[in-house]
C-alpha cells in the first residue's frame, strides 16, 4: 500500500545518504564513465531561468533560512534553488565561497576539499579543479569537480571532473550572488546529483529539498564572522544526534517494513559509533 511504499522509499534514500550506496570508489588515475548525464547551469542571472524574488518579504530573505524556487527546465526536469540574503558585500561572500581548502572548516560534512589544479583567462575567468570527500558519520564519499568562476557575471557553476572517476554518477551546481541595499548580497544556489536509478522520484526530491534548506547557511555564518558580526558555529552534539536519528530511522524502518532483508551491519555498526562519541 502507499504507506509501505513511502517506507520504502525512506528507508532508500536514508540508507543511501548513511551508507553512501552506488559507491564504486574515487580513482584520479581513471576516467569517468560518461561526459556528463545532467543538464549543466549556464554562468547568467537567475531571471534568465525565470527566478526572481518578487512577492517575497525582504524580512523572509533576511530571516537566516534559505527561500526555496522550483525551476522547470526544457528536459521536464525540475530543479529546486535556494535563495538568501547575507549581511555582507559580494566579495566578501565570494570569498567564502571560493576558499575551496577551507571547506571542510566551513561546510557542515565536507571533510576534505583539496584543490589540485587552477587556470585563469585573461578575462579573468577562473577555473578550479578539487577533490571532495562528504561524510554522515563514519561513512564517506569522494569526487572530482571543476569550478568555474567568472566575477564580471557574478556567477560560478560546477560539475563533476570528468577525467577522473568520482563516487557520485553525476553531479552539477550553480552559485549566483548579487549586490543589494545597505550593504547585503542576495545568494542564488542550486545543485543536482544523480541518484540510483531504484530511488524513487519523490524521494529523491524530499532529499534534494533538505540538503537545499541548509546550503547558503554557511555561506551566511561565515560571511558574518568575516565581517566582524560573529555567527554561531554548527553544534556538533546536535549533528551527531541528527545523523544517529538518520542511521537508527533506516535500520527501524527496515524492520518494520523489509523484515525479509538482511539487517545493515554498517549502519547498526555507524550507530554504536555516534553513540559513543
Amino acid at each position: 500500500d502507499e504507506a509501505k511504499m513511502a517506507a520504502r522509499a525512506a528507508l532508500c534514500f536514508l540508507v543511501l545518504y548513511v551508507c553512501g550506496a552506488d559507491a564504486r570508489g574515487a580513482d584520479a588515475s581513471k576516467p569517468h564513465p560518461h561526459q556528463g548525464i545532467l543538464q549543466k547551469y549556464e554562468r547568467q542571472p537567475p531571471k534568465k531561468y525565470g527566478i526572481s524574488v518578487d512577492g517575497i518579504p525582504v524580512e523572509r530573505l533576511r530571516s537566516g533560512k534559505p527561500v526555496l524556487k522550483v525551476l522547470s527546465l526544457k528536459s521536464g526536469f525540475k530543479r529546486a534553488v535556494s535563495i538568501q540574503d547575507v549581511p555582507a558585500p559580494p566579495d566578501v561572500v565570494w570569498g567564502r565561497i571560493m576558499d575551496l581548502d577551507n571547506y571542510p572548516k566551513m561546510v557542515e560534512g565536507c571533510t576534505k576539499c583539496a584543490v589540485y589544479r587552477k587556470k585563469r583567462s585573461l578575462s579573468g575567468k577562473q577555473q578550479v579543479w578539487a577533490k571532495y570527500r562528504i561524510c554522515a558519520g563514519p561513512f564517506s564519499m569522494e569526487y572530482f569537480i571543476e569550478h568555474t568562476y567568472e566575477p564580471s557575471k557574478n556567477c560560478m557553476t560546477f560539475h563533476l571532473d570528468y577525467e577522473r572517476l568520482s563516487e557520485f554518477s553525476d553531479t552539477v551546481g550553480y552559485w549566483y550572488v548579487e549586490r543589494v541595499e545597505d550593504g547585503w548580497s542576495r545568494v542564488y544556489y542550486s545543485a543536482d546529483s544523480q541518484l540510483p536509478s531504484w530511488v524513487p522520484g519523490f524521494a529523491r526530491d524530499k532529499l534534494i529539498q533538505q540538503a537545499l534548506r541548509q546550503s547558503t547557511s554557511w555561506v551566511d555564518r561565515h560571511a558574518q564572522r568575516a565581517m566582524g558580526k560573529g555567527g554561531a558555529e554548527p553544534r556538533p552534539l546536535l549533528r551527531r544526534i541528527k545523523q544517529a536519528g538518520a542511521v537508527a530511522l533506516a535500520l527501524s524502518l527496515k524492520a518494520r517494513f523489509l523484515p525479509g532483508v538482511q539487517p545493515l551491519k554498517a549502519p547498526r555498526e555507524a550507530l554504536r559509533r555516534l553513540l559513543r562519541k
